[in-house]
């Protein structure tokens, strides 16, 4: 399938300007208003002080609890978002792994170990590299079989890309990076946005951690050439770990936006619907999720929903929104990447549904509402790697009743 720039074809309008509403979530939401005149100015103007939309109304940012609309259920989630993301994780340690993160001696150690005593064979390297050369000729079932087993990490680079069909679109569209990074924003305002959350974003990376460093400089131009790419998505707080990630993996600049541009309208991925007003993607996650938490854990299920109604949104925002590369150390969220590029979303809901499969027991104990959301929401933190995709792995539902479900989902009124 091939990812044409359909921001070749967007021009900008002339004689209008956008009006910005800061959304709950830090987006840049535009809406176009004729400021050709004074008065139209000061109107603009004093909306966007007052933080009111286009008919004048303020944004709600709260839901009563209890509504089943697409709509409620966004307005209940929004702050959930905001609240998830926009605190960096910071950490004092005095190593860096083999991706550039701080880590601390223990965790530099038992990365060591790992890379000496239960590397790839040969025979893997190998089988790895025909597949590179045949890859038409690859078999689907087999491609899933050894992507859950691992990318090896010098192949990342160029499997990623043929995973996510990205690989030579620089080739394919050149110069088009380069228009697009160039190329001013909309708004001054989503510039400010995305500037702002440059240090949020992978803040114990050495890449990443020099403010206006050769890190931050890639990532401010792929988001903002992605914001002209796609104009209707433009920026949202949480992007910048998905591109990150990306550029940490993929070698060049122009190809790491390539692959992100795939991430986000490929529609195996289809991240933008996630990041899109009213975050569908993310509801369609929180009800797929808990559709399968009732079928797989339905003790755990009632525990959360009916006693404690503690929604997904409460805790598993950054789960879904940035493919868990909030949370967990690269290597495993690099494994993770690797099923979530083959298969699409079925391996991202199996790891969500292992992190309350390891705890259940502990979970189903406790009774109170503060005690479960102090457990939920540091519930990824110290799993040990092998025993979550091992867990996960274990987790088995078909593919066609996921897609059921986002059906279902989907057919819901708005």
């Amino acid at each position: 399938m091939m990812i044409l720039p359909h921001a070749e074809e967007v021009e900008l309008r002339r004689g209008s300007s956008p009006a910005t509403i800061t959304s709950t979530t830090g987006r840049v939401n535009r809406v176009a208003v004729d400021t050709s005149s004074e008065e139209n100015q000061e109107a603009v103007s004093q909306d966007r002080l007052e933080g009111r939309d286009d008919a004048g109304k303020s944004p709600t940012t709260s839901a009563s609890p209890g509504t089943s609309s697409k709509k409620d259920r966004f307005q209940a989630t929004s702050a959930q978002v905001k609240g998830a993301l926009s605190t960096p994780r910071r950490a004092v340690y005095e190593f860096h792994d083999m991706f550039g993160f701080l880590v601390t001696e223990e965790e530099k150690a038992a990365e060591d170990y790992e890379r000496r005593n239960n590397g790839y064979s040969r025979a893997y390297l190998d089988k790895w590299e025909y597949m590179m050369t045949h890859w038409a000729n690859v078999r689907q079932d087999t491609l899933k079989r050894y992507c859950r087993r691992g990318v090896p990490q010098p192949k990342r680079c160029a499997v990623w890309q043929h995973l996510l069909q990205s690989w030579g679109m620089k080739d394919r569209f050149p110069g088009v990076y380069m228009r697009l990074h160039s190329q001013p924003l909309d708004s001054k305002d989503l510039a400010d946005v995305i500037a702002r959350d440059l240090d949020r974003t992978f803040p114990t990376n050495r890449l990443f951690s020099v403010k206006s460093g050769q890190g931050q400089q890639i990532l401010r131009r792929l988001l903002h050439a992605y914001a002209n790419y796609n104009p209707g998505v433009g920026y949202c707080q949480g992007m910048g770990f998905l591109a990150a990630t990306l550029i940490l993996q993929v070698e060049e600049e122009e190809d790491a936006f390539w692959a992100f541009v795939a991430v986000m309208e490929n529609a195996k991925y289809n991240m933008k619907a996630v990041f899109a007003p009213s975050f569908p993607q993310l509801q369609c996650a929180f009800y797929v999720f808990e559709a399968l938490m009732r079928q797989k854990m339905p003790k755990l299920y009632a525990h959360l929903h009916d006693r404690h109604p503690i929604p997904p949104s409460f805790y598993a925002v950054h789960w879904f929104m940035t493919i868990f590369t909030y949370h967990f150390n690269f290597g495993l969220v690099s494994r993770i990447w690797d099923m979530f590029f083959c298969e699409g979303w079925k391996p991202v809901y199996r790891i969500a549904l292992a992190l309350l499969k390891i705890e259940e027991r502990r979970l189903l104990s406790l009774n109170t509402d503060t005690e479960l959301l102090l457990v939920l929401k540091g519930i990824q933190e110290s799993k040990r790697p092998v025993e979550l995709l091992k867990t996960a792995l274990k987790i088995r539902f078909k593919s066609a009743y996921m897609n059921q479900l986002m059906a279902e989902f989907n057919a819901q009124p708005s």
